[in-house]
């Protein structure tokens, strides 16, 4: 099983050799759907976060790397005159630990796929590829949370909420609790609009039906074009679903409100406390950096997944 000196996993025969065959499994997916490998740095310089494992090189602040997505986007944009499409990366990130218990090195594989104009395909690609993972690397079964982050933040932007509420708001979210939203809204105009809207999103979670709930929204005109790329992804991945895999609509997914701005995709297991992979659509990220280009991607955390198979090996087809 992993040994864990403080917050570095030590990972001991059986577990090194999993997570050897799972990164490979994957990457062999992602090869054949296209993707091609990058490899960023170890050392990042730019942008260095409060939570990076920060250390002076000279006179200068640098951390270990502690994110693939803005690793991969400092590089991209150095290196790429056009944007470069479907990318896969494997590795590790070092992030300081939430939790005691956390690891700070933690294993990852994952994929982006940035071009000159977002496409619903590109979305459904991405699905598509997110719903092999399983079945690559033998977890039994699995649940895909298919969400939008615009379900909920244009009907915020729409009321031009101050970042202090939007914070709230989406808070009161994360907790399915629209009663919340209604506490922190007091007094505002919007507050009997938005705490309808947050029980449309949180009324529901399963198929088709989930997006019937959103007539009862106020802001469901708003999210037409939403609601029909939602329902199109969800018709055109279910005649195609794994017999192990159960996919769910997750009309209230708030988790990286302010990075998201499309699609969100979000893998679970039986017993998980922590999705298993999450990913989705993030047209603002390359635009900051100066590049006017759109992007999305997911990545698998295998460090998750080697604790989950250490916890629960019931779940897992025997190698």
């Amino acid at each position: 099983m992993p040994v864990r000196t403080p917050h570095f996993p030590d990972l001991l025969f059986r577990a090194a050799g999993r997570l050897r065959r799972w990164e490979t499994a994957l990457m062999n997916l992602l090869e054949k759907s296209g993707c091609r490998e990058m490899h960023p740095s170890l050392v990042m310089r730019e942008g260095v976060p409060q939570d990076a494992l920060r250390f002076f090189d000279g006179d200068d602040l640098v951390a270990l790397r502690w994110d693939f997505t803005v690793a991969l986007a400092g590089v991209v944009t150095r290196r790429f005159p056009e944007p470069p499409g479907k990318i896969s990366y494997a590795g590790g990130v070092f992030r300081r630990p939430v939790q005691p218990w956390e690891a700070v090195e933690r294993f990852e594989v994952g994929c982006e796929l940035i071009e000159a104009k977002a496409n619903g395909e590109s979305d459904l690609e991405l699905a598509r590829l997110l719903m092999a993972v399983p079945g690559a690397i033998g977890l039994k079964n699995a649940i895909l949370h298919l969400g939008n982050a615009a379900l909920v933040r244009r009907p915020l932007e729409a009321e031009q909420l101050s970042p202090e509420l939007t914070q709230a708001v989406v808070s009161a979210l994360s907790r399915r609790a629209p009663h919340r939203v209604r506490q922190v809204l007091e007094g505002h105009p919007a507050a009997e609009r938005l705490t309808a809207h947050a029980q449309a999103l949180v009324s529901e979670l399963g198929g088709i039906e989930a997006l019937k709930a959103l007539d009862a929204s106020p802001y469901a005109e708003l999210l037409t074009l939403e609601r029909q790329h939602m329902a199109q992804t969800l018709q055109s991945l279910l005649p195609i679903l794994p017999p192990n895999l159960e996919l769910r609509l997750d009309l209230a997914d708030v988790e990286g409100l302010d990075f998201y701005t499309g699609p969100t995709l979000r893998l679970w297991a039986p017993g998980a406390q922590q999705e298993l992979a999450s990913g989705g659509r993030y047209d603002g990220l390359y635009p900051e950096l100066g590049k006017p280009w759109q992007a999305a991607g997911f990545c698998v955390r295998l460090s998750r997944l080697l604790d989950l198979a250490e916890t629960r090996p019931d779940l897992f087809e025997q190698p």
